[in-house]
């Protein structure tokens, strides 16, 4: 008969000693960002740190947000599930990119609510962060619209001279930015 096998869960992660404290607002990590820039006709996120590694945004769900009639587009949602998700890095001041994200749509998401988005770090393996996130109608504590689980990678920040160079260049320049991230 084979020996059972035992598997012990993950410590949680620890914070980097600079990561955002709760009630810090993330601000944008640069102002072309279609997910937290405000230069741009995106999604304007305004991200909040919470406690125990998660983050908190209530969205305003918008007209130029919808799909069906009346009704949030899928990939809006996990655009910001995404920008949730990948928010996260701050905790641990190193750049990560999406390597999966999964959504389950459990409500439809009508026009004109709000979506109180939560994301949350699970767990970390070396360069992997296992991040969940999760958006309630109308209130923090409302019916579950959508859940997500995303697989991101830390990466070194030179990952994203890969594209434009001189744009990453003066992203980082920019003061008053996230400092993580390009």
């Amino acid at each position: 008969m084979p020996e059972a096998t035992i598997t012990t869960p993950a410590a949680r992660p620890v914070a980097h000693p600079d990561a955002p404290v709760p009630g810090r607002h993330l601000g944008e990590h640069h102002e072309y960002c279609f997910a937290c820039g405000h230069s741009v006709d995106g999604l304007r996120l305004d991200i909040v740190a919470a406690e125990d590694l998660s983050l908190t945004c209530a969205f305003e769900i918008t007209d130029a947000h919808q799909g069906a009639p009346g009704l949030a587009h899928g990939g809006i949602v996990a655009a910001a599930f995404d920008e949730m998700m990948g928010a996260l890095q701050s905790f641990f001041q190193e750049p990560a990119v999406t390597a999966s994200l999964t959504t389950q749509y459990r409500k439809p998401i009508p026009v004109g609510t709000v979506l109180y988005m939560r994301s949350r770090v699970e767990s970390r393996e070396g360069r992997k962060l296992r991040l969940t996130c999760e958006g309630r109608l109308d209130a923090p504590d409302g019916p579950l619209a959508a859940e997500g689980e995303g697989l991101f990678l830390v990466v070194p920040r030179k990952h994203f001279e890969a594209g434009r160079r001189q744009e990453v260049v003066a992203a980082r320049s920019e003061t008053g930015r996230r400092e993580v991230g390009p």
